[in-house]
């Protein structure tokens, strides 16, 4: 009648047993970070007439999805 208790090695995890989603979400988090960066940098040279811009959306898209993932995988705890 009694449940075995889970062990900690066979609780899920945020992200699963394996952890098998987070190289999906660190996927997911560089391409949204180069889509929606790299897509103002777009509507920016358009309506302003440039060409520099997009690369430096994209550079910042980048650029703060690569420290979301530092900040969220890199504290190693």
């Amino acid at each position: 009648m009694g449940t075995t208790p889970k062990t900690p090695d066979t609780q899920p995890g945020p992200s699963g047993p394996d952890g098998k989603e987070d190289g999906m979400v660190a996927l997911s988090y560089i391409l949204a970070g180069l889509i929606f960066y790299g897509g103002l940098g777009w509507l920016g040279d358009y309506f302003l007439k440039t060409n520099w811009l997009l690369p430096i959306g994209l550079i910042v898209g980048l650029g703060f999805s690569v420290y979301l993932i530092i900040k969220r995988y890199g504290s190693g705890t």
